[in-house]
């Protein structure tokens, strides 16, 4: 949910309901909300979402444990205060699509890499752009996601719909042509993940498959929204599901994440047990198979310096989509830093599982000794801070598995570092080459995702400011790299459009990208969508999605940063969501969908 950060609260009131309502909000959330402490998003952006959305957050969501310490009445004064005004039917002006939604072909984009190798690679020839036809792109369309300061559900895409998750929770089934809705199914939070197409023995879609933020799995009917199976995973209070579930002959492999790094920001959280991992699921019926973690279960290591009992190790999170090699029969994942002290040797790392067993076959690590939490930073309170304090240096990205012309295999893989790597997998990860792509830092390096065609690996750096261990310059913007080598082919750096210390002025891509043939797609974290030249790096078209949109639902519709999910493209269309309301950046609230110009007839 929206409200990330743990801040303390407290039960003060003042003398009439607004300031009643305020005085909750200074005492309790302001010192986490007003300068996005821990990644939350700011109080603008909460504003935006609806009191019902935010007392949900308080009662059910990721702010929980601190609601509980609020009457209700304070959590619905709170909620009141802080939610939009403004009241509309969202579904009112929803257009219905006509008939039942049949789905006979393959789809045209799936899973979060739109392959088990996660190269976020789509060929021409199979519904992507040609660079002649970058500059003829236009908006056919915009559908605004109600109650919602982000959209960052990755879509799937076939001929005939487009799925996609929304912040509510809601899953759309949208018809491609003019975002009429299919159906909708409800779940119980904020769908985050990137929904899964499945197929059945004869090759036809069936279900979709798809998490929520609370460590829910589901499986639902493609056709119809209808509910098939539900499984919890969560094992851990925190525990939720920020990576994208992969699917392979009929298992579902669930990477596990949490809100733990942001819970120990408070001081009187004992901090921390979170063990991230894998589970697998039967796509069936939903049983779990297997789970497996990246750290040893926590013991308690002491104090912090308030007397709250410490623990450790824990953290190591799993934060994007499992890689499959089915001809090892392993999944690849890329892990994150601990959240408490000791550092172990799994956090950093990019990790083999067997896909049967869970087993861990090998451990490479790249950064030893890392542990970070929010409590760190010399603003924050630091009670919680491991003693290792960093350098946070995650995978992020999943790994991008490739065959080379010779017939080897690389697993290629981009770190928050700003380092990207390419390990042998028939060597137990061995690193081949490794190259310098970014500054690093917590804001640096790469964060969601590269793209490669097997021969090139297009690599999006972010490199933000705040960054306490940089090396080199920040490099923002987009990088090639000959893929047998490493060696860097080309770059193009973005330079700030403004001189304000600000989101909207940094060209910084974060999202993960996506290659067509000639053409990469990214978006910003200013808003700006932009196809570079696969060639150089020049840039072939752009369009600033930072702006209001009108919408085919009737909602209304506002871009902003572009972050997590990157585009999508799938047949001559161009999809992405706008809008990410976390550490400060750009909310919105729209899923815009491009394509080439109607020619006039003659």
């Amino acid at each position: 949910m929206v409200l990330w950060a743990s801040c303390g609260l407290g039960q003060e009131s003042g003398s009439d309901v607004f300031g009643q309502a305020e005085q909750l909000y200074r005492s309790n959330c302001a010192a986490c909300h007003d300068n996005g402490a821990g990644g939350a998003p700011t109080r603008a952006a909460i504003g935006q979402l609806t009191p019902a959305r935010i007392r949900a957050a308080l009662e059910t969501g990721v702010m929980k444990p601190q609601g509980d310490a609020l009457t209700p009445t304070e959590r619905g004064l709170l909620a009141e205060h802080l939610g939009a005004k403004l009241r509309v039917d969202a579904t009112a002006q929803t257009k219905a699509c006509t008939g039942r939604l049949e789905l006979s072909e393959a789809p045209l984009w799936n899973r979060w890499g739109n392959s088990l190798h996660n190269d976020r690679y789509q060929e021409v020839a199979q519904g992507g752009i040609a660079p002649e036809q970058a500059n003829s792109l236009e908006l056919k369309w915009a559908f605004a996601f109600p109650d919602a300061a982000r959209a960052r559900s990755q879509p799937a895409v076939t001929r005939e719909a487009i799925f996609t998750g929304s912040q509510s929770g809601r899953v759309y089934a949208l018809g491609v042509e003019d975002g009429c809705v299919w159906w909708t199914f409800d779940a119980d939070s904020e769908v985050r993940s990137a929904p899964t197409l499945g197929q059945d023995a004869s090759g036809r879609i069936d279900r979709l498959y798809f998490g929520d933020f609370n460590a829910n799995v589901y499986a639902v009917d493609a056709r119809s929204g209808r509910l098939i199976w539900k499984r919890k995973v969560q094992d851990h209070p925190a525990g939720t599901i920020t990576g994208s579930p992969t699917l392979h002959k009929g298992r579902l492999y669930v990477p596990m994440s949490s809100t733990e790094v942001v819970s120990a920001y408070s001081p009187d959280y004992e901090c921390c047990t979170f063990r991230g991992g894998v589970v697998a699921l039967d796509a069936a019926d939903g049983r779990p198979l297997w789970r497996s973690y990246t750290v040893p279960p926590p013991k308690r290591t002491g104090e912090n310096p308030k007397g709250v009992p410490s623990w450790g190790p824990s953290g190591a999170p799993v934060w994007s989509s499992p890689t499959v090699d089915a001809k090892r029969g392993l999944i690849y994942v890329g892990t994150g830093e601990n959240y408490s002290s000791p550092a172990t040797d799994m956090s950093d790392a990019i990790v083999a599982f067997d896909m049967t067993s869970g087993r861990t076959r090998w451990v490479r690590q790249t950064v030893r000794g890392d542990a970070w939490n929010a409590a760190c930073g010399p603003k924050n309170n630091r009670v919680n801070c491991p003693e290792e304090d960093g350098p946070d240096f995650d995978f992020g990205a999943p790994p991008i598995l490739v065959k080379l012309a010779n017939g080897r295999d690389l697993l290629l893989a981009g770190q928050k570092s700003g380092m990207i790597y390419a390990l042998d997998p028939a060597a137990k990860g061995r690193i081949v080459w490794q190259q310098r792509a970014g500054m690093g830092g917590f804001n640096g390096g790469v964060h969601w995702g590269m793209a490669t065609d097997g021969r090139t690996l297009y690599v999006g750096i972010a490199d933000t400011p705040g960054h306490l261990t940089p090396t080199g310059p920040p490099r923002q913007g987009l990088h090639a790299f000959d893929v047998l080598t490493g060696k860097p082919l080309w770059s193009r750096i973005e330079p700030l459009v403004c001189a304000e210390n600000k989101h909207e002025c940094r060209t910084a891509l974060s999202a993960a990208i996506t290659l067509t043939d000639g053409i990469v797609f990214a978006g910003a974290l200013n808003g700006k969508l932009m196809a570079y030249s696969t060639a150089d790096g020049r840039t072939l078209w752009s369009v600033d999605t930072h702006r209001a949109f009108p919408t085919i639902n009737g909602v209304k519709g506002m871009g902003g940063a572009i972050d997590s999910a990157g585009p999508v493209v799938a047949g001559g269309l161009l999809i992405v969501n706008s809008g990410y309301d976390k550490f400060g950046q750009i909310p919105g609230n729209v899923l815009l969908v491009f394509g080439h110009k109607e020619r006039k007839r003659p």
